[in-house]
């Protein structure tokens, strides 16, 4: 009888117990997996047969130690019970507490795709741990916060004699509050900005170390982060803004504008071309600005543009921070010059003849694809290396898959 292939696609494969029976028994054998897990007599094996890997990393661990998977957010602290090894895989965020030391020495390996965070005094404690993502390690002495902790009176009222942690910036931005009280009670941050307000400015320094970036919110601003400029925002704070972020001002900010007096970005404003006349009438600090296209799609997965799309939209579509564009084969090259716009987004899907064109409107885009395919392009190749096309072979497709 004829030995078919086999194709294992997972997100984790756990071959540290396979069989030579198992191996010999197929012709050839393709692991597409995140992580493959192996032991010191099965690595021995596997390498007498043709077994082939695709995988960001091979970790070597005890056949008698447990996988565990958590998806979502995932904490070890002092109460976490193990009875065995463990090889703990967190797709989400990790949180290691304070006081844990005991319980870390039953992990053999971590390996998180997301964030993990841990105190500062467990560093020297930590498994070999493998982060595809973000760090961040926070004083083992001090209270954790938001990243970003807009300050307002309850906090004040039930603050203690401590020390807090907020990873990104602190915003004081309330000239009413009583810093007065948190310096009495012995109150002091850690973290790397701090945004006060002016009034409040000089009581409020003794909080932060001289290492802190200090930013001022000037008399009369109010403070927001990123935002689109309409009505609702301008009743809301007011006619004067402080902006920590970016500002987006589309055409159909046209009203809120007029209405607007005074304005500081720290970030980027991005602006339809046909209200750059009347912004520039407005008194504004801005970190950078961006003249956009009419109409905005922004922060989505997929996006496809077409010609229905483009003749909705007279004054243009600008794309902001969005993952894969399509762009149909109806829409000319002189229209995408003309009608579109694309910032801050990772893949491009066009046809040759339009690759120029998406080339001049493109501002900080991963890459352009013109080989007229689009969707297909990717999830084709893709799907060839999973074996689902091939039909001598046996194909396994699991989040985790034990061999």
């Amino acid at each position: 009888m004829e030995k078919k292939k086999l194709v294992v696609n997972a997100a984790i494969c756990d071959a540290r117990n396979v069989s030579e029976s198992v191996l010999e028994s197929y012709e050839s054998i393709q692991i597409n997996a995140a992580n493959v897990l192996v032991s010191q007599e099965s690595k021995e094996l596997i390498s007498k047969y043709n077994v082939n890997m695709n995988t960001a990393g091979v970790m070597e661990a005890p056949t008698d130690a447990e996988l565990m998977v958590q998806n979502g957010k995932y904490e070890i602290t002092d109460d976490t019970v193990l009875s065995k090894p463990v090889i703990l895989v967190v797709n989400g965020s990790l949180d290691i507490k304070t006081g844990s030391e005991e319980v870390l020495e039953k992990f053999i390996s971590i390996i998180v795709n997301g964030t993990v965070s841990y105190p500062s005094d467990i560093k020297d404690k930590l498994p070999v741990m493998r982060v595809n993502g973000s760090t961040e390690s926070y004083p083992s002495d001090a209270i954790r916060l938001k990243s970003k902790f807009i300050m307002d009176k309850i906090f004040i009222m039930r603050a203690k004699n401590a020390k807090y942690y907020a990873r990104d910036k602190v915003i004081m931005a309330d000239e009413s509050l009583d810093v007065s009280s948190l310096v009495d009670s012995g109150v002091s941050f850690v973290t790397k900005k701090a945004i006060i307000a002016e009034n409040i400015l000089e009581k409020a320094l003794p909080l932060f170390d001289e290492e802190v970036e200090i930013q001022v919110i000037p008399a009369g601003y109010n403070y927001i982060g990123s935002e689109l400029l309409t009505d609702v925002l301008i009743r809301k704070y007011g006619d004067s803004l402080y902006v920590d972020g970016d500002l987006r001002i589309n055409l159909d900010s046209e009203n809120a504008l007029n209405k607007l007096s005074k304005l500081k970005v720290k970030g980027t404003v991005f602006i339809a071309n046909k209200l750059v006349d009347k912004f520039n009438e407005v008194d504004a600090e801005y970190t950078n600005i961006k003249i956009i296209k009419g109409f905005i799609i922004e922060d989505k997965a997929n996006v496809t543009i077409d010609k229905r799309k483009i003749n909705k939209h007279e004054d243009g579509i600008t794309v902001l921070d969005c993952g894969m564009v399509y762009i149909k084969d109806d829409i000319s090259a002189d229209e995408i010059e003309e009608k579109l716009q694309f910032m801050d987004c990772g893949l491009i899907f066009c046809h040759e003849d339009q690759k120029y064109a998406v080339e001049l409107v493109s501002e900080d885009v991963g890459h352009i694809d013109d080989s007229g395919k689009g969707k297909l392009a990717g999830i084709g190749e893709i799907l060839k290396e999973t074996g689902l096309f091939d039909k001598e072979a046996k194909v396994i497709n699991a989040a985790v898959h034990v061999m």
